[in-house]
C-alpha cells in the first residue's frame, strides 16, 4: 500500500531531468564526494570513458552495478524492519517503499541478463562486490541513514546522467550497428511485462523505463534523507490515502444517489 509501484509510466515521467541537490551538511559533503570516488574509480577500472560506447559497455556496465545497485533499498528495509520489532510499532510507509526499491533494482538485473549472460569471472567479481558493498553499506547504514540516503541519491543522480548517455548513443547511432538496432530491437519479454512497454516495446523503450526508475530512487532518497525516524513516509503518506479512498467513497455515494433520483423523477 505504501510502496511505489514502478512500472506504467507516462511521457511526462519518462522525459527525466537531470537535477543535483548541493550538498550542505557535513553529512551531505561526505556522502557527494564518496559518490565522486566511486564514481572515478568504477569509470576508471572498466574504462566507460575510453572509447565509444558499445552494447558489450553498457551491458556490462549495467549488470554489474544493478547487481549491487539492490542492496540499499534491502539494507534499509531490513533495519527499519528490526526496529519496527524492538519497538513494537509501525514504520510509517518507509519499509515497503524500500523493498519496493531493492526489488526494482533486482528486476533491472533480471532484464539485462537476459541480453546477456554474464562469464564465470564476471559472476566471481559480483560476488566480491556485494560482499565488500554489502558490508560497509550495512555498517553505515546503522551508524548514520541519513548519509547512506544521501550517498544513494547522488549515486542515482550518476544513473540518471549514464543512462542519458545511453539513450542518446542509442538515438544518434548509425543504422545497422549494433547500437542502432536497439531502437527497434525488441525488449526480452520479463521487461515488457514489467514497465508495461508491449508487445512492440524495444530496448531504447526499456532504457528510458529503467532511467525513470533511477529518478524516482534519486528523488526519494534525497528527500527522505536526515528525517526522523518516526516521520510518516513525507512522499506516500497513508493517512493522505485514507483521505483520498474516502473522498472517492463520498463522492460514488453522491452520484448514486443523484442518479436514484433522477430515475424516480423520470417515472414520476
Amino acid at each position: 500500500m505504501y510502496a511505489k509501484t514502478h512500472g506504467k509510466y507516462t511521457d511526462e515521467e519518462l522525459d527525466v531531468k537531470l537535477t543535483h541537490v548541493e550538498p550542505k551538511s557535513a553529512v551531505d559533503k561526505a556522502a557527494f564526494y564518496t559518490c565522486k570516488l566511486f564514481r572515478f574509480n568504477f569509470d576508471f577500472f572498466t574504462g566507460w570513458n575510453r572509447g565509444v560506447i558499445t552494447t558489450d559497455k553498457i551491458l556490462n556496465r549495467a549488470i554489474f552495478l544493478e547487481t549491487v545497485a539492490a542492496i540499499p533499498g534491502m539494507v534499509a528495509a531490513i533495519i527499519r524492519h528490526f526496529r519496527s520489532l524492538r519497538n513494537m510499532a509501525r514504520d510509517g510507509g518507509m519499509l515497503n517503499m524500500f523493498l519496493e526499491e531493492a526489488n526494482n533494482e533486482r528486476m533491472h538485473l533480471l532484464t539485462f541478463i537476459r541480453m546477456k549472460d554474464p562469464g564465470y569471472i564476471f559472476r566471481a567479481t559480483v560476488i566480491g562486490g556485494q560482499f565488500v558493498f554489502g558490508t560497509s553499506f550495512l555498517i553505515s547504514y546503522i551508524i548514520s541513514p541519513a548519509f547512506c540516503h544521501r550517498f544513494v541519491g547522488y549515486i542515482e543522480e550518476e544513473a540518471c546522467s549514464t543512462y542519458t548517455k545511453i539513450i542518446d548513443a542509442i538515438e544518434t547511432a548509425e543504422e545497422g550497428t549494433d547500437l542502432g538496432k536497439w531502437r527497434t530491437e525488441h525488449a526480452p519479454k520479463i521487461a515488457k511485462g514489467y514497465w508495461h512497454l508491449g508487445e512492440n516495446g524495444t530496448v531504447l523503450d526499456l532504457m528510458y523505463a529503467v532511467r525513470a526508475d533511477e529518478a524516482e530512487h534519486r528523488d526519494v532518497n534525497h528527500a527522505v534523507s536526515g528525517v526522523a525516524y518516526d516521520t510518516v513516509n513525507p512522499l506516500y503518506d497513508p493517512r493522505d490515502k485514507m483521505d483520498n479512498m474516502l473522498r472517492r467513497y463520498v463522492m460514488d455515494m453522491m452520484e448514486r444517489g443523484d442518479g436514484t433520483r433522477a430515475g424516480k423523477a423520470g417515472t414520476a
